[in-house]
């Protein structure tokens, strides 16, 4: 999908979208360094099987992902993958042919999302980045947003069926990134694609200290803490 954006995706993203926000409690932090148009790579570290569709409700923008093509055996997750441009991978095959689509949609301006890591987490620890967002990068000028994901694998465990609604999840983007190395080589795509990874953990602990900054015990212990301040103050 290029720029504009089509009627069936902002339809699906209207119903299916407003569906998700209502049944879970996504919390996004800084989305507004999203680019509003060229060519977008969102490269994020992966939890859990939701972590794509509130990437793709975090923007008004269409994001498109690349999933193998097992999950488009199921007759309504066929038509909803259809619908918001999921891209059928053939790892059999080497997935040359979504690589090539991914190349289609920056060229015309669009945006593709990507996990590094080929995997979702089953330990909450981030693995190695694979160089294929390097690459995509490089082949394109592409800007490249690292996002930090948090709390999803809490949502929707790798071990469940399905997911736990009503809880809360994190999702932190970073600043646009660029492939700026002169020369195209395993080694620079190997050191940006570290760099980006290295950018996501960072991210990932400021929206870990977020977290707890918000939780109910925390929050009390600050305001106790500012109304003994405010009180010592006063009796000075």
């Amino acid at each position: 999908m290029g720029p504009k954006v089509p009627l069936s995706y902002r339809t699906t993203n209207l119903t299916v979208g407003t569906f998700l926000r209502m049944m879970f409690r996504p919390r996004y932090l800084d989305r507004d360094k999203i680019p509003v148009d060229g060519p977008l790579i969102i490269a994020a570290n992966h939890l859990s099987h939701i972590d794509p569709a509130f990437i793709m409700t975090a923007t008004k923008r269409p994001v498109s992902y690349m999933s193998k093509k097992e999950h488009f055996d199921g007759a309504i997750r066929r038509l909803v993958f259809k619908q918001v441009g999921v891209i059928p991978v053939d790892r059999s095959a080497g997935g040359a042919d979504a690589l090539k689509g991914a190349i289609k949609i920056l060229e015309a301006g669009g945006a593709i999302g990507i996990f590094p890591e080929g995997t979702r987490s089953r330990d909450g620890d981030m693995g190695k980045g694979k160089t294929g967002v390097a690459r995509l990068a490089a082949m394109t000028g592409a800007a490249v947003v690292p996002v930090a994901i948090r709390q999803t694998d809490d949502v929707w465990p790798v071990s469940k069926r399905a997911p736990r609604p009503w809880r809360k999840f994190y999702y932190k983007f970073g600043d646009p990134m660029y492939f700026n190395y002169k020369e195209k080589t395993q080694d620079n795509f190997r050191e940006f694609t570290d760099t980006i990874m290295s950018k996501i953990s960072e991210l990932s602990e400021e929206c870990e200290e977020y977290w707890n900054s918000r939780k109910i015990t925390n929050r009390l212990k600050n305001w106790k803490d500012k109304t003994r301040q405010r009180i010592a103050s006063w009796r000075e």
